[in-house]
């Protein structure tokens, strides 16, 4: 079953139970636009880095739609558009457009759901990855603090000019969130698993990730604000010999990012963020540093 299809049933089925008595809708856009400075350009599938720094022009919009046809049941979908475009280095420029549908239902015990992701990948103004993902997860709310989330996940990948490296990935993550003040802020923390398996035996791997973050929001006389700080850590062990060294690659990955949003007014926010990472990995055209700086108005 394709995205369309999905995307389309859920639709349906949002149409077919507002017949009843009871529906609540919502929906919310949001765009944003900023420059973002980043040390080295880089494209991870491709294992391509520049060794340069360029400025990019961001370009986001995103719609968002949620429907509760019955008390406990929620099905929502939404559509985003992402976009960088280089001031000088024209091969790095990335678009992304993504599709989504989830719908959940509230059993007593835990919320459990299914959710699917498409995403479409242009670089250079040249179709590049295709990518599916369906997810199956159950989430539970104790004492409106604590939420933890389990789930299975699928991916296809398909690239439009790299075939051997078309994979399917299936992988489980969990997570855990604790709000306090009042909601407003959150501690949580999260771990994968992944396994995928690509057309050619090089690109298999099995990989493992960590991630945290802190939340924090708070007043400023009458302005809202909101800080964050966030890792990332990520390891990868191939199972195939790679011919550029002739042996197994394994990566390893650490990214640490922080950021600061602003309310100007009731629906205008700025937002500046700062990310550094490291990837070290023994394939050498994959092994660099990258710091990035951007500023965004949403």
């Amino acid at each position: 079953m394709n995205t369309k299809t999905i995307f389309v049933r859920s639709l349906m089925a949002f149409s077919v139970m507002a017949m009843g008595d009871y529906v609540q809708a919502a929906a919310e856009f949001e765009l944003s636009t900023g420059l973002e400075q980043d040390s080295n350009l880089h494209v991870v599938e491709l294992d391509k880095t520049s060794n340069e720094s360029d400025i990019a022009l961001l370009l986001n919009a995103k719609a968002n739609g949620s429907w509760k046809p019955t008390e406990k049941l929620w099905v929502s979908g939404g559509y985003s558009y992402s976009a960088k475009k280089y001031r000088e280095q024209d091969e790095f420029n990335l678009a992304i457009h993504q599709l989504s549908a989830d719908v959940n239902y509230e059993f007593d015990l835990a919320t459990m759901g299914a959710s699917h992701y498409y995403a479409k990948a242009i670089l250079d103004t040249n179709g590049f990855l295709d990518l599916h993902q369906t997810s199956l997860f159950i989430a539970k709310l104790i004492n409106n603090q604590f939420y933890l989330r389990a789930a299975t996940n699928f991916q296809d990948k398909t690239f439009d000019h790299l075939s051997e490296r078309n994979a399917n990935n299936r992988g489980a993550s969990a997570d855990a969130f604790v709000f306090f003040n009042q909601g407003k802020s959150f501690v949580s923390l999260g771990v994968a698993n992944e396994r995928e398996n690509a057309k050619a035996h090089q690109f298999d791997y099995s990989g493992n990730s960590v991630k945290a973050r802190v939340s924090h929001k708070f007043m400023i006389g009458e302005k809202e604000q909101k800080m964050q700080l966030g890792y990332r850590y990520l390891q990868r062990d191939y199972s195939g010999v790679t011919q550029e060294i002739n042996t197994e690659r394994y990566d390893k990955a650490k990214v640490m990012d922080a950021s600061w949003e602003v309310s100007l007014s009731k629906n205008v926010v700025l937002e500046a963020r700062a990310e550094t990472g490291k990837y070290n990995w023994n394939l050498a055209a994959a092994n660099y540093k990258d710091n990035r700086v951007s500023v965004q108005v949403k």
